[in-house]
């Protein structure tokens, strides 16, 4: 975390862009233009002068760490290919070790996985797009296709996601359950985007939101799903008619399955009655895009309403391939934020690749490494509570537009500012990451979901779940909150969390995929498989593959 910067410090990048990257030679290993003496920086697409300059302070502090890591790690040859890289959140400004050659156009590291992995939990998105004839106009069906391919590259292995277009009816499923964002299946999404047809028909929003809550309900029943925060992504230049009862319902099953509505109204002639009010009933936020307006660039932003909520204590992990050479890497990234204010805000992601302590094909023949990539896995696909209230929602509304400001009566705080000062949560406030409730699963998988009244379906006992509200009181919900606005005048310091010594497959219910892109499950050198030993895997319907191991 970056505490004490200076905000009225003069800083510098000059002498460090990348483009071209002055003083850098060839390097066959690299496979591109590289200068290991000094850290690179490219400019930010946005900001004000002031972020600007706090962005370069950013970079000066982050360049001394690099450097000095980079002394210390590298091995002296640079034959071992491993980087140290920071974006910052003001400006989307980006700084590298080593300073290499890099001319890219558009480009803008917030929207990079690695970026809105390291700032937000993992999650479950449903993108749901208006395909009908109207989308012609405007080119707003090729900017709609654009947009939900840079949706998807916020998300990463630890995410879910599907696609649902619809026009008079839902006129195509990506898939009835929701899959893990890996780089195999990104492309192949991305892909189908390309084969569909994105405009034709009329325009019915009641059938694409059913839609959506049935693969969440699907996705729930078969495992295939992070079992975090769910968030519906609805795009639409039409208008339809929504009645008491479809709201009704949205509302009743968005509150069950804990799920966010962020809705887009694209162009002139979108219903925004309609698509506001679902966001504002709905914990949302509705975004009124006029055409001629970046899509991709609003849409994409939706991650920013999870960092503003989530703090993110432990690193994500995530494993790619470079661009200059293909080597495959592994990298540990790290949100930084300023807690010079009362509550945490995000300043920027920090990653740095394993590559660069040891050659990865050497570290795979260790007996530590199935550890790692456990430890790795873990500690990256655990969910996280979304601390927000009212009043931090309709400032996030309010950052965007004052028309999202919602008003209906489920919202307080309607004459909000941008100095209004929020409540906050107790940051000692935290759950047992060792426990296992009853029915195997982890503090963690209870984020979304009601403590207090849980689905009966499920099987807790009064007990068990006396035992999860004790045990899980930030994953629940249950920390206390300060009453009217926060009193503090500075945040603290993340808690320190220890490092996990056991495998979380081993001992409880776990989905999706790890970081190599396989299905999560305990390793076969684990020293101890208790899941293995009983019925346990038959209960998980995301273990349900192991489920013969164990009978």
């Amino acid at each position: 975390t970056f505490v004490n910067y200076d905000t009225s410090a003069v800083c510098s990048t000059s002498g460090t862009d990348m483009c071209p990257c002055v003083g850098c030679t060839s390097w066959p290993d690299w496979g591109n233009k590289v200068m290991f003496t000094e850290v690179g920086h490219l400019a930010g697409p946005g900001g004000s002068v002031s972020e600007k300059s706090t962005a370069a302070c950013l970079s000066d502090g982050v360049a001394t760490t690099y450097q000095r890591t980079a002394a210390i790690e590298a091995d002296a040859d640079h034959a071992r290919v491993g980087y140290q890289y920071f974006a910052d959140q003001f400006t989307g400004s980006y700084t590298q070790w080593p300073k290499q050659e890099m001319c890219l156009s558009d480009y803008d590291p917030r929207f990079r996985p690695w970026y809105a992995a390291a700032a937000t939990g993992p999650k479950d998105v449903i993108i749901a797009v208006d395909v009908s004839g109207s989308m012609w106009e405007a080119d707003r069906s090729a900017l709609a296709k654009t947009a939900v391919k840079a949706i998807l590259d916020t998300l990463t292995w630890k995410d879910f996601a599907t696609i649902i277009l619809f026009n008079n009816a839902v006129h195509r499923v990506y898939s009835a359950t929701l899959v893990p964002v890996t780089d195999k299946n990104r492309a192949a999404m991305q892909g189908w985007c390309d084969r569909q047809t994105w405009a034709g028909g009329g325009t019915n929003f009641n059938a694409p939101l059913r839609e959506a809550f049935k693969v969440i309900k699907a996705s729930a029943g078969a495992g295939s799903s992070s079992m975090c925060q769910k968030a519906i992504m609805f795009l639409t230049d039409g208008e339809a008619d929504f009645s008491a009862s479809d709201y009704a319902y949205v509302k009743s099953q968005a509150d069950e399955y804990n799920a966010i509505l962020f809705t887009y109204a694209l162009g002139s002639g979108a219903d925004a009655s309609v698509t506001k009010r679902l966001a504002c009933e709905n914990h949302g936020v509705f975004y009124a895009v006029p055409d001629g307006a970046d899509l991709s660039y609003i849409m994409s932003s939706y991650y920013e309403y999870f960092a503003h909520g989530q703090e993110m204590c432990s690193a994500s992990w995530i494993k790619y391939a470079s661009a200059t050479g293909g080597h495959q890497l592994y990298a540990g990234c790290m949100a930084m934020y300023d807690r010079t204010v009362p509550t945490p805000e995000l300043l920027g992601v920090s990653c740095m690749d394993v590559n660069l302590f040891a050659n990865i094909e050497d570290m795979k023949k260790d007996d530590g490494w199935n550890y790692f990539k456990c430890v790795a896995s873990d500690i990256t696909k655990m969910c996280r509570q979304v601390d927000l209230t009212e009043c931090h929602r309709q400032k996030i509304r309010l950052a965007y537009s004052q028309d999202s400001v919602c008003t209906t009566q489920y919202n307080d705080y309607q004459g909000v500012t941008s100095s209004t000062v929020c409540p906050c949560t107790d940051q000692s406030c935290i759950d047992d990451v060792d426990f296992v409730d009853e029915l195997h699963y982890y503090c963690d998988t209870w984020v979304g979901d009601n403590c207090s009244n849980p689905d009966p379906s499920w099987g807790y006992s009064a007990a068990g779940m006396r035992e999860v509200r004790e045990k899980c009181k930030r994953s629940c919900g249950l920390c206390e909150w300060s009453s009217g606005s926060n009193a503090r005048t500075a945040s603290a310091e993340c808690p320190v969390l220890s490092i996990p010594t056991k495998c979380r497959a081993c001992h409880g219910c776990v989905s999706g995929v790890d970081i190599d892109g396989n299905a999560m499950a305990c390793p076969p050198d684990a020293p101890e498989d208790p899941m293995a030993t009983t019925d346990a895997y038959c209960k998980c319907p995301e273990l349900a593959g192991h489920c013969s191991a164990a009978s």
